[in-house]
């Protein structure tokens, strides 16, 4: 969540609040803003004056109304998710839910974590971006004419008239998609796609061609240079916009599958780390400053241990969620294997990166664990450097590394810092 959004809002909603303070705190801890209601006019005020991201409704409905009551009324208010927590309900009873307006169950006994995992999904389907898509075209007009027709549909578009200078937008726009013309003056588009599939951080961006060759062996070739697809100019604008949405939505699945980890959806190693080497060169050039941590789950072994792999997993996924929360946009946050993470701050001194730890980690170590009844705290430690104007990427990270070590060394639960 970037810092300047606003946290989202969940409205609770119960008869009984037996079990709602822990709910509802867990969800503040990872970045909710909760409210609870028990008696229908409250609810129905707060949806009035403020729209919540999400509404939680237990099926025992509120002190003064029945769920079946409050539901249709939810729903007619109600801009997001409305979820139904309950203790069991047959297909019937979820069809009949669902008609009144619940888009998701949740079921007794509660599981937080699922529950926060579930909302997490559900906001960021709702704050997805907007298409982003680089059209190459000499003709002015041709660009144009597509440019727009994608704008009115909501997507954010570029239009590059000289096929020459594709990198600039590429770095700084980072397309969804590249829409090339494939006849230009300066250089044909199967040729510079061929010169973009030599940089292989743009291997996972497709480059479609526009033309109004009708060829098929042509089009293959071009494709062959490099393209993904051949469409034909001229295309009705509703499928145009139709095609570069599933074509923008496919690749963007894809890319996450790529660069992401399986469990914590971070960025894995290898892409924490490339984006690492992006940034070095980006402060080493433009003389920003520039901070790197790692940081490791104290006793992360006796976790699994005592607990079990499962819970092993779920402490890992807390911590990731608030890492990637709590970046608030000011770098960027992965998984650097087992129970490791890597953090990169940009513009970041060495002094302010280690007071941004310092503070994940007190919250961190405030968060209530729990293995079925049983609940207990977990701890971790980090190491954080600066880069300096000797230092390689692998001198940075061998730094970030050493700071972590004397953090382990000293008593864990705390921050090291690369003095050098």
């Amino acid at each position: 969540m970037n810092s300047n959004q606003k946290k989202p809002i969940v409205y609770l909603s119960v008869s009984q609040t037996h079990g709602i303070a822990e709910l509802s705190r867990q969800l503040t801890f990872f970045g909710f803003e909760c409210f609870v209601f028990s008696r229908q006019s409250a609810l129905l005020a707060a949806m009035h004056t403020t729209a919540p991201f999400a509404v939680l409704l237990g099926e025992a409905g509120l002190e003064d109304c029945t769920a079946e009551k409050i539901l249709p009324l939810l729903h007619k208010l109600s801009r997001g998710p409305l979820l139904y927590i309950t203790s069991s309900l047959s297909v019937a009873q979820q069809i009949h839910l669902m008609k009144m307006g619940v888009s998701d169950f949740v079921y007794f006994p509660l599981n937080i974590q699922k529950l926060i995992e579930r909302l997490d999904v559900l906001l960021e389907r709702s704050q997805r971006t907007p298409y982003r898509v680089l059209i190459v075209d000499d003709s002015e007009t041709m660009g144009k004419l597509s440019a727009d027709i994608l704008i009115q549909a909501g997507m954010q578009v570029q239009v590059l008239k000289n096929p020459l200078d594709v990198f600039v937008p590429l770095e700084r726009f980072s397309p969804d998609i590249v829409l090339m013309d494939v006849y230009m003056p300066q250089c044909s588009g199967d040729e510079i796609a061929k010169v973009i599939r030599q940089k292989t951080q743009f291997d996972s961006v497709p480059i479609v061609f526009l033309s109004t060759e009708t060829n098929r062996n042509k089009q293959l070739m071009a494709r062959s240079m490099g393209g993904d697809d051949f469409w034909v100019k001229n295309m009705p604008p509703e499928e145009l916009v139709a095609s570069v949405a599933m074509t923008c939505e496919r690749y963007r699945l894809l890319r996450r599958r790529m660069s992401c980890d399986s469990l914590t959806a971070l960025l894995n190693h290898t892409h924490i780390i490339e984006l690492l080497e992006r940034e070095v060169l980006r402060a080493k050039k433009e003389t920003l400053s520039l901070s790197f941590a790692m940081i490791d789950i104290d006793h992360f072994k006796k976790i699994n241990d005592n607990y079990g792999h499962a819970i092993g997993d779920q402490v890992i996924k807390n911590l990731a969620r608030l890492l990637q929360q709590s970046i608030n946009g000011d770098g960027s946050v992965g998984r650097y294997g087992g129970e490791e993470f890597a953090v990169v701050f940009l513009g970041s001194s060495l002094i302010r990166a280690a007071q941004k730890l310092d503070a994940w980690r007190q919250r961190f170590a405030d968060l209530i664990q729990s293995s079925g009844d049983i609940q207990f705290h977990v701890t971790f430690s980090a190491g954080v450097a600066a880069l300096k104007n000797n230092m390689d990427v692998a001198q940075l990270i061998d730094a970030a590394d050493a700071a972590l070590y004397q953090a382990k060394h000293a008593g864990r639960n705390q921050i090291g810092l690369h003095q050098n």
